[in-house]
């Protein structure tokens, strides 16, 4: 007797149909691996702080797709722009520098970070490999390397360097999609750098390689240091420094209890003088 009934031949028919289209799509999820090279090897500029210091190990290179260049290039702006500190004395303004500097950092970053405005290409990473300190998600500056800057006595900067796998597939098929630039920048806690490159885009497809490295960066280009200086030495490797927040401080003096009595005794007098030729006592 034949137990294999019809609904048991649609399913298995349907079961190897599907088994089919699984090999067939299983090459386009092939993941590919993007290696990033932000050491200050072969001559490649280092990451530092406007002071010229090495980056702390541990912070966070994050390199993704901002949605939005227009609105990235006013964020820019505002934040280039500073802020003016007022008070009625230069330690008053300096405190109310200090604070909007605060604020303008916590708002250009929070705006950097956003999702509706930047898409993390290391979070859609499959896997990410560094040697040194690392963290789940994330790409970190996280060894320290001997280099020469300017003829200087050797001193440790901080790199970032490794691979991460990343199903390019599936993040072109989110908003940033395949063939958009890629941005790559930091934050200090107090300073913030931005760069990119022509060559950064995402793949349209998973065969191929992306390398992100600063060797691509060669020049204080506004179109490639987009927040930063470029700092350009004959000897030994160059340097890209992140930016603070430039401020200026205007003070208004309050006026002294002396001139405001002053004032007082002279509003009177000519109160007194209008009385009287208007009849006044």
């Amino acid at each position: 007797m034949n137990t294999f009934s019809s609904a048991n031949r649609v399913s298995a028919f349907l079961g190897l149909a599907l088994t089919g289209v699984f090999f067939l799509q299983t090459p386009d999820i092939k993941a590919g691996t993007v290696t990033v090279t932000a050491t200050g090897l072969s001559s490649a500029p280092i990451f530092v702080t406007s002071s010229l210091a090495s980056l702390s190990v541990g912070t966070e290179l994050r390199i993704g797709t901002f949605l939005n260049s227009s609105s990235l290039a006013s964020t820019i702006s505002a934040y280039k722009l500073g802020v003016n500190g007022i008070g009625n004395d230069l330690a008053e303004a300096q405190a109310d520098a200090t604070s909007k500097k605060s604020a303008l950092y916590t708002q250009t970053l929070n705006w950097l970070s956003s999702s509706s405005n930047f898409v993390n290409f290391v979070a859609a990473a499959d896997s990410i490999s560094q040697v040194g300190t690392t963290a789940a998600g994330k790409f970190l500056f996280n060894n320290t390397a001997s280099r020469i800057v300017n003829g200087a006595p050797a001193a440790n900067y901080a790199g970032a360097n490794g691979t991460f796998v990343v199903t390019y597939a599936n993040y072109a098929a989110g908003p940033a999609g395949a063939s958009a630039p890629l941005w790559a920048w930091f934050s200090t806690g107090t300073e913030i750098g931005i760069v990119t490159d022509t060559s950064w885009v995402v793949p349209t497809n998973n065969a191929s390689g992306l390398t992100i490295g600063t060797a691509a960066l060669t020049s204080n280009l506004a179109s490639e240091i987009l927040l930063g200086t470029y700092v350009d030495y004959t000897t030994g490797s160059d340097l890209i420094s992140s930016a603070g927040i430039s401020q200026t401080l205007t003070v208004i003096p309050e006026p002294a209890t002396a001139s405001l009595l002053a004032i007082s005794i002279g509003l009177f007098a000519l109160k007194r003088r209008n009385d009287k030729k208007n009849g006044g006592r």
